[in-house]
């Protein structure tokens, strides 16, 4: 993928401790630690259950917020007292000190993921040792990994706007892509309960990708400099997604929890990633071809396309996962969680009328796509409103 032709820029960015490779490169490996750490933690419990604080995948994530945060106030407390000018030409202050604004947003969620550890290890002793994914100091947690990710995406951000017309252009690119790969992993995982293979027939499953990723995916074309921004950063996500499937389905793993009703030897591989990168080339051809249009307009046809690309290439590919040749190796269809207990309710889709199947009448399909189209349309003008933010963004 190349890059489109930016706003050229006749003076060199400055070079600060702000803008180091190294403070990046750090912050964009931190938050794709968090991102994988998060991943594998979910299988743990898919195929372990929970049985320390001290899991791997805990370390894991806690480790990659230390890193960053120590990172990040690093480069603020360097600025702030040994700073040079070009050191305050790219960051910005808060209550005396300087940073980037990237930094300040790490450290924000590295803060709240070290106060979610405590929280989160109280309430499993105090309602148990395996629950959903949605509780309270989860979703502390969830909003401290976000604010790691969004700081390494503010950061890339502001790297490829200063490198405009320069060599290492590509190089800020990609890594912009990253990082916005890195933020759709987070939110497919937080989805996962929609997002079941036998779920990918249902409404709801729509409505929710309908409302979140269009926010992202239109940020990413409007703000990113390569040919397909959006595109780059949905492969990332896949290309994450399907790796990690292929390493967990070689470590051993038993279930610890009872009941055990779908006993494993290794761990839960996540199944093959659902194909956002369809409609993630759909966003960047229009919003290209679009560009100057009413946002409101264009966020209607951006959304109608995200949703309906979207079913197009889900439907026969979740069809194919629930019924057709997909229990092996590369799809990792048929895998299921220590407590699922086997029955026919694994070879269906999952939906609220069970007529044909479970598969969802028209009656309910059209009203639900309209509704995943009405969510894209508000997700996708808040992603125009970020990306064009995004764009700007050079401390």
């Amino acid at each position: 993928m190349g890059v489109i032709a930016a706003a050229p820029s006749t003076a060199r960015a400055p070079r600060s401790i702000a803008t180091a490779t190294w403070f990046i490169a750090a912050i964009l490996l931190s938050a794709s630690g968090i991102a994988i750490g998060l991943l594998w933690d979910i299988s743990w419990h898919m195929s372990i259950g929970r049985d320390t604080f001290w899991a791997p995948p805990h370390m894991l994530e806690y480790a990659s917020a230390v890193v960053a945060g120590l990172s990040s106030g690093y480069v603020v407390l360097r600025t702030t007292f040994a700073g040079t000018p070009d050191d305050r030409a790219v960051t910005v202050g808060f209550w005396g000190f300087r940073g980037p604004l990237g930094a300040w947003i790490t450290i924000w969620g590295t803060f709240a993921m070290l106060v979610s550890a405590p929280f989160d290890d109280w309430w499993h002793n105090a309602y148990g040792l395996d629950v959903k994914i949605v509780s309270p100091p989860h979703m502390v947690l969830f909003w401290g990994m976000l604010g790691i990710v969004v700081g390494a995406i503010a950061l890339t951000a502001s790297a490829q706007n200063r490198s405009a017309g320069e060599r290492d252009e590509l190089r800020d690119a990609w890594l912009y892509a990253v990082a916005g790969g890195v933020l759709c992993l987070i939110f497919v995982n937080g989805t996962l309960e929609y997002s079941w293979p036998n779920s990918q027939h249902a409404p709801v499953f729509y409505v929710v990708w309908g409302g979140v990723f269009p926010l992202m995916l239109v940020g990413y074309s409007r703000a990113g400099r390569l040919a397909y921004p959006a595109t780059a950063a949905a492969l990332v996500y896949m290309v994450i997604w399907f790796t990690m499937g292929q390493v967990f389905r070689h470590v051993s793993a038993e279930p610890r929890l009872a009941p055990i009703w779908n006993p494993r030897t290794y761990l839960w591989p996540p199944y093959f990633p659902v194909l956002l990168v369809v409609p993630a080339l759909g966003i960047d051809i229009i919003r290209r071809r679009l560009t100057g249009k009413n946002p409101w307009l264009l966020s209607v046809v951006l959304s109608s396309a995200f949703v309906l690309l979207l079913l197009a290439v889900q439907w026969p590919v979740a069809d194919f996962m629930v019924n057709g040749n997909s229990r092996n190796w590369f799809f990792n269809a048929g895998e299921w969680p220590y407590f699922v207990r086997p029955g026919p309710q694994q070879h269906v889709f999952w939906a609220s009328e069970n007529s044909n199947g479970g598969q969802p009448s028209l009656a309910r399909l059209v009203p639900g796509l309209a509704m995943a189209i009405a969510a894209g349309t508000v997700s996708s003008r808040l992603g125009l409103a970020y990306g064009g933010w995004m764009s700007r963004v050079r401390r």
